[in-house]
Order: structure tokens, then sequence, then C-alpha cells
């Protein structure tokens, strides 16, 4: 049985970038993965240390790392982020 695939598009910012040679910001990246795939799911196969991911927009909206993801998203996952 063939399981589809569905794409989305990932955008790191600022530190993240750092784990994705050749990544090109204004891009992103595109992949292909399960449909229900948790986000978590992406953060596993894009190889980032799940500690360094603090806050998750799916289409211009927060969300969690358990939300399944539907198809022709944009993923946008950001470090830490300190100022004052």
């Amino acid at each position: 049985m063939v399981t589809a695939t569905m794409p989305i598009q990932v955008f790191l910012n600022a530190s993240l970038r750092r784990f994705a040679p050749d990544y090109n910001p204004y891009q992103g990246l595109a992949l292909e993965v399960q449909p229900g795939a948790p986000v978590s799911r992406v953060i596993s196969l894009l190889n980032l240390p799940p500690e360094e991911v603090t806050l998750i927009m799916v289409n211009g909206v927060r969300q969690g790392p358990d939300f399944p993801l539907q198809g022709d998203e944009r993923l946008g996952l950001f470090p830490p982020i300190g100022g004052g």
C-alpha cells in the first residue's frame, strides 16, 4: 500500500538556520510529510533539537508540537528569542 504525502513549506528563523546547510530564508524548505503528521515529526526530520524550538507558527497561528499538519501549510519554527 502506498501512503500519500503532502507538501509543506518550512521556514527556520534566527539560529535554527544553522541546522540546514544552504538554507534559503526567502524560499524556506519544501518537505513532503504524511497527512496528519505532527509538527514534532518535521522537527525530528530536520534534526533540530526540540528544546531549541520554542515558537511554532502554522499559517501564522501559534501551535504546539503535537499539532497535526494537513498539507499546503507554511510552518515557521523559532528559537528562544531574548530582548530588552
